[in-house]
């Protein structure tokens, strides 16, 4: 008989009931830094919650395709090498989902050097519900995206402290088609800070949804200046721009051939020139978009915008 529900036996002594829409393939993977009275980085953990793997790199590297990887809550974890990717997603599928709440999201600091980043060369790799914070001066890049249909829900950047910042929070390469930035939280106040989403390769069908993008960007929030994106979806954003400049496309710049649509994002640029300024949607279709450039005052709709 057919069932959507299936047993799988685990080491450690646990027996668990899964999902099969959820967990259709491949094993769960736990991770717990504050269990440190039980869990290990050695064979034989990470199976279980009450015998958990103690970092995220250690269960990536045991990973195979399809596996899921749960951050418990309160997990903290610091990654940094020089020169390099601190900890590089490789295998197709890979799900990492952080659990808590606001206060007890898992937090990823990424620090030592300013030249080191997550990089994600496997297709179709998600994570959801992640603090990554910058732990070092003008960090380059935060997430480096090498790989179609990434996926980024609900995860938080932001600076561990004053002086430590991402100047960029999500690269891609030219592989990055088919890739959703949803519902994240990107946040810095250092000045060094040049976009918060930059697609550099010719990306397709990109989504960029209900996010929440503030600081003083010296390129623009989202940025695609590079090369053409077909088929962009922005939607629903809400971007603050707080560098002060003239005829600068702070929010929204994309090349020019770029197609799409770009609708329902509220935007504010600290540009003393007009709103029209602050984006640049290329041949993407526009609807029900809004900008402001002083505070206090109620956002514009950009009926025009300049392309």
């Amino acid at each position: 008989m057919d069932t959507k529900l299936f047993g799988r036996n685990q080491k450690g002594g646990m027996f668990n009931i899964l999902d099969r829409e959820q967990f259709p393939a491949g094993k769960i993977w736990w991770v717990d830094s504050v269990n440190t009275a039980n869990g290990s980085n050695s064979s034989g953990f990470g199976q279980n919650p009450d015998a958990p793997f103690l970092t995220w790199a250690t269960a990536v590297a045991a990973a195979s395709s399809d596996d899921f990887i749960f951050l418990m809550p309160g997990h903290t974890e610091t990654i940094g090498v020089t020169g390099a990717a601190a900890l590089t997603l490789s295998v197709a599928g890979l799900r990492t989902r952080g659990l808590g709440g606001q206060t007890r999201r898992p937090q990823i600091l990424i620090d030592g050097f300013n030249d080191t980043f997550i990089s994600v060369t496997g297709a179709d790799t998600v994570i959801e519900n992640v603090d990554i914070k910058a732990g070092h001066a003008d960090i380059a890049k935060a997430i480096n995206v090498a790989a179609a249909g990434f996926e980024l829900r609900g995860c938080r950047f932001e600076e561990n402290t004053t002086g430590e910042n991402f100047k960029i929070q999500v690269l891609t390469t030219a592989a990055a088609d088919d890739m959703i930035i949803e519902g994240n939280f990107f946040t810095t106040v250092d000045s060094a800070g040049t976009e918060g989403i930059e697609l550099v390769g010719a990306n397709d069908r990109v989504i960029i949804r209900d996010n929440y993008i503030k600081g003083p960007f010296s390129v623009s929030a989202i940025s695609a200046t590079s090369n053409a994106c077909l088929d962009m979806q922005i939607v629903g954003n809400r971007i603050i721009n707080t560098l002060a400049g003239d005829d600068l496309a702070g929010c929204v710049d994309l090349v020019a051939a770029s197609t799409g649509i770009m609708a329902y994002n509220a935007m504010y640029m600290e540009d003393n020139t007009d709103i029209l300024t602050a984006v640049d949607a290329a041949n993407l279709g526009r609807a029900e978009n809004f900008v402001a450039n002083e505070y206090g005052q109620e956002a514009g709709r950009a009926a025009v915008v300049s392309a």
